[in-house]
C-alpha cells in the first residue's frame, strides 16, 4: 500500500442521516412524496445527486439536475452550520500518523464542490489534504460504482490503483474501487456489518489503526 484514498459521506464524517432528513423533507416539499427511511436507504444509498435525482425527480436535463442538487445541498449545509459536528473518531489522528509515515492520501467522494468547499472550512481539512489532489463531483464525473472517480484519484496521486487503500462505507463505493482495480479495501461501519467482501470492516479510524497495526512515534 503506496497511498490512501478516503471517501468522505458516511465515512470521514457520519452525516447519512442529516442526508435522508433534507432529502426525505425537500422531495416532500417538492414532489409531495414521503418515503421511510428504510425505503429511502434502499433507493439511495451510495447513489450520487446525478443518479437520485434523475431517478426521483424523473429528469436527465442536466441545468436541472444541477439546480435540484445545489438547493438539496445548501439545506444540508444549513443544517449541518446549526449542529456540533465533528469527523470520525480518529480520523485527524489517522491523517497525522499517514504524514508521519509519508503516505501519500486524498479524499474520492461523490459530493459537490460546494460541500467540499463546505468541508474544507469546518473541519480545517486544508491541514491535511492538498485541494488540487481531491476528486469530487463536478456535475460531468460519473457517480460510484463507476469506477472513474478512484482511478482519478490515483493518477492525481501519482500511484498505481493496485498500491493504493481504500476507506469507504458504502456498496457502490466499494464496488467503484474494485473496478478500478484496487482491492486493499476497509469499511467504516458502526454496526460492523457489510455485504460485500472487504479486507476489514471498523467503527471507526481508531480501529482501523489498531487493525493496521499502525503506531504513532512518541
Amino acid at each position: 500500500m503506496k497511498a490512501v484514498l478516503f471517501d468522505f459521506n458516511g465515512t470521514l464524517f457520519f452525516d447519512t442521516d442529516i442526508h435522508i432528513d433534507v432529502w426525505k423533507k425537500y422531495i416532500k416539499e417538492k414532489l409531495n412524496i414521503e418515503f421511510t427511511t428504510e425505503e429511502f436507504l434502499k433507493r439511495i444509498f451510495g447513489r450520487d445527486n446525478n443518479a437520485i435525482i434523475a431517478d426521483i425527480f424523473n429528469t436527465h436535463d442536466l441545468d436541472e439536475i444541477h439546480r435540484i442538487s445545489e438547493e438539496k445541498e445548501q439545506r444540508y449545509r444549513d443544517v449541518c452550520s446549526t449542529m456540533d459536528i465533528a469527523l470520525t473518531k480518529g480520523a485527524t489522528e489517522f491523517f497525522d500518523l499517514l504524514k508521519e509515515k509519508q503516505i501519500p492520501f486524498t479524499i474520492a467522494t461523490g459530493a459537490n464542490k460546494s460541500n467540499v468547499d463546505y468541508y474544507f472550512k469546518v473541519f480545517h481539512l486544508d491541514k491535511w489534504f492538498n485541494y488540487d489532489k481531491v476528486v469530487y463531483d463536478d456535475g460531468y464525473l460519473p457517480g460510484k460504482p463507476d469506477p472513474t472517480i478512484y482511478k482519478l484519484a490515483c493518477e492525481r496521486l501519482g500511484i498505481d490503483p493496485k498500491d493504493a487503500m481504500v476507506v469507504e462505507d458504502s456498496p457502490a463505493g466499494v464496488i467503484a474501487a474494485k473496478k478500478a482495480g484496487i482491492s486493499d479495501i476497509y469499511v467504516i461501519s458502526p454496526k460492523k456489518k457489510f455485504p460485500l467482501e472487504v479486507k476489514g470492516i471498523v467503527c471507526d479510524f481508531e480501529e482501523l489503526r489498531d487493525l493496521l497495526c499502525w503506531k504513532q512515534k512518541d
